[in-house]
């Protein structure tokens, strides 16, 4: 029997193998736009309903009593602007102390180095651990600054 992709991308080693007509997660999706279950709405293929969930004209974004108040009976299609994207941040601080560059390995997934007495003396953790994180930032495209401990 086969391994259902998504569960096993999802629950990893803990899922059953089983068939992927029958994944127990896929009859758990509840798709909202189509009133299913068997699929999530992101991957519904009735695109009908998006119309009407979506608002086409400028006066649906205002609420109907103020529309009759100012007497407003316009369509106003919506036009799309794009937003500004903001550059992503280039700079990556981290705190020169053991228990900082463990901490920020540990968050990108990296195994940090860890010594015993005699490494620590000679702070092989803490070099080693630099060197990690800084090829981890250059991977990303950021530059590491490390700063001074308190």
């Amino acid at each position: 029997m086969k391994k259902c992709t998504e569960c096993y991308a999802i629950l990893g080693s803990l899922t059953k193998p089983h068939l992927a007509s029958s994944c127990p997660l896929k009859k758990a999706y509840y798709c909202g736009l189509c009133a299913t279950y068997g699929h999530s709405p992101a991957t519904c293929t009735q695109t009908t309903g998006m119309l009407y969930r979506e608002p086409q004209f400028l006066e649906q974004l205002v609420a109907p009593s103020l529309l009759a108040e100012y007497q407003i009976d316009t369509c106003t299609p919506i036009t799309a602007v794009p937003l500004p994207k903001h550059p992503e941040r280039t700079i990556m601080e981290v705190p020169e102390i053991e228990e900082a560059l463990r901490a920020a390995l540990t968050s990108f997934g990296v195994k940090p180095m860890i010594c015993q007495e005699k490494g620590r003396r000679e702070q092989k953790e803490l070099t080693e651990n630099k060197k990690k994180l800084q090829k981890i930032a250059e991977k990303m495209g950021r530059n590491l600054i490390f700063t001074r401990a308190n």
